[in-house]
């Protein structure tokens, strides 16, 4: 029997993983059918929210993706992408041929969006069907044409030229819209509801609890970015007694270059910070390139002298790309490995990620590093060769990781296993993230 008519969760039960594992990966699948009925081909007029920032999150990836995070707040400068789903055998045609308009409403005012097509129309995958798809990889299972058979939605996204008010206040905007189908069939699409916080309500409530629940922010603010919060983020941060780490720093530099009106509403706020703050503060803007002469006349002299004699002991932030040894400083590679992390985590960049992946192609010393491993022996001494081993085992373990928890980086790396122009070694390597021994903590 041909491998790809086995139903794919018949193969995992084949290969002996757990029946919850199995479920997961088919459970979510949107509008799935009974067993030989078709879907019919339908619009989803629940539209989602998403920040602009998607559209440039899927350039270059294949055309089934992970779901993005829908928005339910946005701030002071922010734009807005918005999706439209829909499911059956032809939705994606059904997508393309509409027309659609759409209207937001915020303060008092209303824009409408008239004629607009798909800037781009993806397949969503159902919950699990990266693990699904990995599992028959490794059991050498055909999954060609996979990726149809694991989403039963599209998504299409329009981009409204539609930025929050720079002098936004406490509000919810309202999008409504319809869709006009080349039979000049019109479907009014629900209602979509966006709340929208003003720079002062985001430093009068969006406090994080402690370390953690900030930490957690990090964790997924390319999903949902809120950098009207980095002020709480700075004050807890002054108290961290391990010192400000150059892939903390790397975090907040990237939220304020990605917002100058956050930059300068924390300008703003400075003067009525406690003097630690108020230093770090300055250090961060100074780092992301902005002018602080306003912003120093409103601190006291002494705020002045501090900030110099601090920025001028600071050791510069290292370029993360710059992977070159360093033997009197064997955390080097992988110090920069954690800012290039904090590069995506602030933007959802796909550039830091594939840096990271690069290193992979250093299999043959990390294979070198997993025998010593494996022997017990100690390590002699410090070589280029021992480090690029280590630099690749670190390079596969954060990726298995975050492949596992951010279905962003694990679109990215299916687009580069498929890619041409991606070396063979590091395909290779990509297709190993989950099961490589030497990709495993000790």
């Amino acid at each position: 029997m041909p491998c790809a008519k086995i139903p794919f969760l018949a193969l995992i039960l084949l290969f002996g993983y757990p029946v919850g594992l199995a479920a997961q990966a088919t459970r979510a699948i949107p509008g799935k059918p009974a067993q030989n009925k078709p879907v019919p081909t339908e619009l989803i007029t629940t539209p989602w929210i998403l920040g602009a920032e998607t559209a440039d999150h899927w350039t270059g990836l294949l055309p089934t993706v992970n779901a993005p995070k829908p928005r339910a707040r946005a701030y002071p400068g922010q734009h807005l992408t918005l999706a439209i789903g829909a499911r059956g055998s032809d939705r994606d045609v059904l997508l393309k041929e509409g027309a659609y308009a759409f209207t937001v409403t915020f303060g008092g005012s209303a824009t409408t969006f008239n004629g607009l097509h798909p800037s781009q129309i993806r397949g969503i995958k159902a919950e699990g069907a990266d693990f699904a798809k990995y599992v028959m990889e490794q059991a050498n299972v055909e999954t060609k044409g996979l990726e149809d058979a694991l989403s039963m939605v599209s998504l299409a996204l329009f981009d409204l030229d539609w930025p929050v008010p720079a002098e936004a206040r406490d509000g919810d905007a309202i999008i409504q819209g319809t869709v006009t189908t080349p039979g000049g069939k019109v479907t009014q699409l629900k209602a979509a509801h966006l709340e929208i916080w003003s720079s002062d309500r985001a430093v009068k409530e969006g406090a994080f609890r402690d370390q953690e629940e900030a930490g957690a922010w990090t964790m997924t603010y390319y999903q949902a970015p809120e950098p009207f919060r980095l002020l709480h983020a700075l004050r807890l941060s002054k108290d961290d007694k391990s010192g400000p780490r150059p892939n903390v720093i790397t975090f907040y530099v990237q939220v304020l270059k990605s917002s100058p009106l956050a930059a300068q509403d924390l300008m703003r706020r400075l003067s009525r910070e406690d003097r630690v703050t108020r230093i770090y503060g300055l250090l961060l803007l100074s780092e992301a390139g902005y002018d602080l002469s306003s912003c120093l006349t409103t601190l006291p002299v002494e705020d002045h002298q501090a900030f110099q004699h601090v920025r001028t002991q600071a050791v510069s932030l290292p370029d993360p790309y710059d992977f070159s040894v360093n033997l009197d400083d064997p955390y080097q590679i992988t110090t920069r490995m954690d800012m290039l992390w904090s590069i995506f985590l602030a933007t959802g960049d796909q550039k830091p990620v594939r840096a990271i992946a690069d290193t992979l192609a250093w299999r043959e010393e990390g294979k070198a590093v997993l025998d010593l491993r494996r022997s017990g022996k100690k390590i002699e001494g410090i070589t280029p060769g021992l480090l690029h081993g280590l630099a690749y085992g670190a390079g596969g373990w954060s990726l298995g990781s975050f492949v596992r928890n951010h279905g962003l980086v694990a679109d990215f790396v299916e687009a580069w296993k498929r890619d041409p122009k991606t070396p063979a070694v590091i395909k290779e390597e990509l297709g190993t993230l989950i099961t490589n021994e030497a990709f495993k903590p000790k």
